[in-house]
């Protein structure tokens, strides 16, 4: 299997406390995977932190489009073991992404509309980044 990584986790993952094996790891030992149309959502828990990516795949290539480090305390200590991925993303990006304008439905910063639409939120990495340092 071939694994592709996108620009942003390319150019941000030392940033975010990312690394390549630790998202390869959440691939292939996630806790829980949702799909949502053609694009999958798993999440791993690593004692202290939770990491969150979102992918699809085509053929024998795996094309990560984002990764997150979710600490609990980012999201007031909400026990996120016992979430579904998909809420936990949307949960993270209430609070920590940026909004976009979706077309006749508004500015949102994570969107599903099913058979329709899905976006899985864009990070304000300043805001996340001095949320990560009160931690």
């Amino acid at each position: 299997m071939h694994f592709a990584y996108s620009s942003l986790i390319t150019n941000f993952q030392e940033s975010l406390g990312l690394s390549k094996d630790i998202i390869e790891e959440t691939f292939n030992k996630p806790d829980l995977t949702d799909v949502i149309m053609n694009r999958c959502i798993s999440i791993k828990n690593f004692v202290d932190y939770f990491i969150i990516i979102i992918f699809e795949m085509d053929g024998q290539t795996v094309r990560f489009l984002s990764a997150y480090r979710i600490y609990p305390k980012l999201l007031d200590g909400i026990d996120i073991s016992k979430m579904k991925p998909v809420d936990v993303l949307k949960e993270f990006m209430e609070r920590y992404g940026m909004s976009k304008a979706i077309l006749r439905f508004g500015e949102r910063k994570f969107f599903i509309e099913k058979g329709v639409a899905f976006f899985p939120g864009i990070l304000d990495i300043e805001k996340y980044l001095e949320a990560v340092k009160n931690i």
